[in-house]
């Protein structure tokens, strides 16, 4: 998956937003060209009518595309500074000048999440769209809803799944990973509003791994 994939997946924009950024409009085409400083590179970006963001890095001095930063495995201080860089600036743009447009298609799950291995709150804080486990059979464009286990025992989130089956290797005494999805932040519930003790008298006894939801549990919580 491109970079611009990554960051601006199931965003529209607010062409407005993007006058005031610094874009230009172009026969309904808006363009935007910054330097990298003391990298003799210009980022140049485009935003079509339908909203799809492209971009690219050119090297001044040969007037040709730079694509080393794109590598999934990126070689030499050079080019990862350029991929750190290019992706900032797509992440500010992305915040400024887009909003986050969840258009669902897909089944919708509960995972469980344990908060003694794991802060979701402060990744949440940090970004609304983080890498989890990968659960079998979930897609992208699925709703997950996570359930986080004791001391909490409720039902906290409701997240977008974007992308699956990403490769991630990752090994401990209490979790074994060969593969992450991309998920992102829709919604945050109080505690109190869905504790085991109300989800059970909607069809959740329990949440060891990723099920359906019941019926029960969707019609009510679309009621909210």
């Amino acid at each position: 998956m491109q970079i611009e994939d990554k960051i601006f997946t199931n965003h529209k924009p607010n062409f407005k937003k993007l006058l005031n950024f610094g874009f230009k409009k172009v026969d309904n085409i808006y363009t935007f060209s910054t330097e990298i400083p003391d990298a003799d590179l210009l980022i140049s970006l485009t935003v079509d009518k339908a909203g799809q963001l492209t971009g690219k890095v050119i090297d001044k001095n040969f007037n040709s595309e730079y694509n080393n930063f794109r590598s999934n495995q990126v070689l030499g201080s050079f080019a990862s500074d350029v991929k750190k860089k290019y992706t900032v600036l797509l992440k500010k743009i992305a915040e400024e000048c887009f909003e986050f447009n969840p258009v669902t298609t897909g089944q919708e799950w509960i995972i469980p999440a344990n908060p003694k291995y794991f802060d979701l709150a402060k990744a949440f804080a940090e970004n609304p769209t983080i890498t989890w486990k990968q659960s079998t059979n979930i897609k992208a464009d699925d709703i997950v809803y996570i359930y986080v286990a004791a001391p909490i025992s409720a039902l906290i989130y409701k997240c977008l799944v974007i992308d699956t089956n990403i490769p991630y290797n990752y090994h401990d005494k209490n979790l074994a990973m060969k593969y992450v999805m991309k998920i992102h932040l829709i919604n945050t519930y109080d505690s109190a509003q869905y504790p085991l003790n109300k989800l059970k008298t909607l069809g959740v006894r329990a949440v060891r791994g990723p099920r359906h939801l019941p019926k029960e549990l969707t019609d009510d919580l679309n009621k909210n």
